[in-house]
């Protein structure tokens, strides 16, 4: 029972880490770009939801659409006003453009929310669910059941709407796609637009299993990579796998090894994905010459 109860708990922290690299696979497989900013996302997305229910006195499904969209809102102008400009330059100018990003993000966040850390309070924090000898809150089983259908729609919207396609497009081939008539600029917006909104859900969702503090978004972006790295950048598939097996290992790590051995397990698995497959467990191998 215990063992079943760490792979519970494991799969919640895993959709968690599943919706964040969603973002970071999405926004590099169709922008190219490697955004170390994407944890402060996460941090906005779980923050705003956090005022929207103590100051506006909203609902928790409400304060969590809200601050989707607020989130989302703030990526189309992240994309505008940092990424956009520096298309065309070398991308490591770009990479440092997002890491500028992310400490201008915390430090606004620590003036603005003040350092002190926080705790989302959502009418399904403390309640329990009892299954036999497994006991899990109703947060954590929402976190899993809501992701999942996330999940899903995201990966249908990807492969059957308009717009998902013009997102593959767009990925494929940026040039081809503008000469078809597609608005690649458009795309651009929507998919940072989507990437943002997926990293506030996950913060609204896991934020009231943990702490809030301005830095939390460090803790973040550090999971999503460690997903794109094992499931391999820019699969969606890889995403969904990579970000499970965190979860379940360190859930098993710490609850059978030490909770202080937790953190070193994804960094474990990552030294032994590069070794053995450096495109990713879900990427083709490269081509050897």
């Amino acid at each position: 029972m215990v063992f079943l109860q760490q792979v519970i708990n494991g799969l919640a922290n895993g959709m968690g880490y599943v919706l964040i690299a969603m973002g970071l696979t999405l926004v590099f497989g169709v922008l190219r770009i490697v955004n170390f900013a994407h944890g402060e996302f996460y941090m906005l997305g779980a923050y705003a939801t956090y005022y929207c229910l103590k100051v506006l006195g909203l609902g928790y499904v409400p304060s969590l659409l809200l601050a989707t969209v607020l989130v989302a809102a703030a990526g189309i102008a992240a994309n505008r006003f940092f990424f956009e400009p520096l298309k065309k330059e070398h991308e490591f100018t770009i990479l440092l453009s997002s890491l500028g990003l992310a400490l201008l993000m915390t430090n606004l966040a620590e003036a603005v929310f003040g350092a002190d850390p926080k705790y989302m309070d959502t009418p399904y924090s403390d309640e329990m669910i009892h299954l036999g000898e497994i006991t899990v809150t109703q947060q954590r089983v929402g976190v899993i059941i809501v992701a999942s259908v996330l999940i899903a729609a995201v990966y249908w919207f990807i492969r059957y709407t308009r717009m998902g396609k013009m997102m593959q497009a767009t990925a494929q081939e940026p040039a081809g796609a503008a000469l078809t008539g597609i608005n690649t600029r458009f795309v651009h917006a929507y998919t940072f637009a989507l990437a943002c909104a997926l990293a506030a859900l996950a913060g609204a969702l896991v934020g009231p299993t943990a702490m809030l503090f301005p830095t939390v978004g460090d803790w973040a972006v550090l999971k999503g990579f460690i997903v794109v790295v094992m499931g391999g950048l820019g699969s969606v598939t890889g995403a969904l796998f990579g970000g499970l097996i965190l979860g379940v290992a360190e859930s098993l790590g710490g609850g059978y090894i030490s909770m202080g051995f937790k953190d070193a397990i994804g960094y474990a698995i990552i030294i032994v994905v590069l070794l053995w497959r450096p495109n990713g467990l879900f990427n083709p191998p490269p081509m050897r010459k």
